[in-house]
């Protein structure tokens, strides 16, 4: 009689014990949800593209971690940008994974070189190409550019010859991504290429400017797949669009 009642209590012991562990490994899941939720709210609308424009594109990086490039064509994007290369110090390793992606989600893609003007412009260009090979996109090739870099005349006349450069090799069009202030720096000296504009409002639609970046946080999509992304339009008609090249 005593054995019976020392194994009731044992294995009353280790039910016990057993719904105690579930308890709190379920609590614990709750508790890792609920944090995870307020550290990243739920976005229930989605910002719409600004009016008098139907196309819309983003900008990407190495720091924007995974994007799952599907979302964006299921939420009205049209086109990504990948940044490629900067001067001959850097490439992103991601570059080519994140265009299979991209065209796989049936994307336009276009590529962008950060210009470094402490490299000369043959060296620049061919570090881009040996990193990006053919796969350069469908869009023009994007030249981001800072006012550092173009704070002399022989930076300024560099980074035409890169342009220029690439525009041959790749016999694509091409486009200056800057502010406004870089805009007026270089129009007296580089005057056959279109600007990304970067600025705040989509009110500067003059036919210089192909695309225009208006705002460096908009949100993509909606509930918990929603991201906030550099964001852009094309200014010009879907037709336009569709020839670019």
């Amino acid at each position: 009689m005593t054995n019976n009642a020392g194994k009731t209590t044992q294995i009353r012991t280790k039910k016990t014990l057993t719904s105690i562990t579930w308890i709190l490994i379920v609590g614990g899941l709750i508790a890792t949800l609920a944090v995870w939720l307020f550290a990243k709210p739920i976005v229930l609308t989605t910002n719409t593209i600004p009016t008098g424009f139907s196309v819309q594109g983003v900008a990407i990086n190495q720091t924007s971690g995974y994007v799952d490039y599907r979302n964006l064509t299921s939420n009205g994007v049209d086109y990504v940008y990948l940044r490629a290369t900067t001067g001959t110090s850097f490439v992103d390793d991601s570059y080519q994974s994140s265009y299979n992606r991209a065209r796989s989600a049936q994307l336009k893609v276009g590529s962008i070189q950060v210009y470094d003007a402490s490299v000369d412009a043959s060296t620049q260009a061919q570090y881009f190409i040996d990193n990006v090979g053919n796969r350069v996109g469908q869009l023009p090739i994007a030249f981001y550019v800072t006012d550092n870099q173009i704070d002399t005349q022989a930076s300024i006349d560099r980074l035409a010859k890169l342009i220029q450069i690439l525009n041959t090799h790749y016999n694509k069009s091409t486009v200056i991504y800057a502010t406004p202030s870089v805009q007026s720096k270089l129009s007296s000296t580089i005057s056959g290429t279109k600007y990304w504009l970067i600025d705040t409002h989509t009110t500067n639609k003059s036919n210089k400017n192909q695309f225009i970046q208006y705002s460096e946080d908009h949100t993509i999509g909606s509930g918990l797949k929603a991201i906030k992304m550099p964001t852009s339009v094309f200014n010009g008609t879907e037709k336009e669009f569709e020839d670019i090249k």
